[in-house]
């Protein structure tokens, strides 16, 4: 069997995963292929999809890590279900500065 990889990805497929995520009460805005996912009004975590690749990558924003984690595997489930045959990376990204 040849491992073909899609360049690009059906906007309607790209819909669908932002209305599976909001079903389970994460509020996503979507900018061509990436997205921002947030949760009880904060920012918990970013998602960009590399179609030629077959990768989505998902970078939880330090600041928010326990919220995003209290949520991650319903979003991971609808990110299986919407994209059956993509790989998924979850990343912690570490704020620059401090906020007191």
């Amino acid at each position: 069997m040849i491992k073909t990889y899609t360049r690009w990805i059906n906007p309607k497929k790209l819909d669908e995963l932002l209305y599976a995520l909001r079903e389970i009460g994460i509020d996503v805005w979507r900018h061509s292929y990436s997205y921002r996912l947030i949760y009880k009004n904060k920012i918990i975590a970013s998602l960009h999809i590399y179609p030629g690749y077959n990768d989505v990558t998902i970078r939880i924003l330090g600041i928010s890590k326990e919220t995003a984690m209290s949520v991650m595997d319903r979003v991971l489930t609808k990110i299986r279900e919407v994209l059956p045959y993509y790989k998924i990376h979850v990343k912690t990204i570490e704020p620059k500065i401090k906020i007191v």
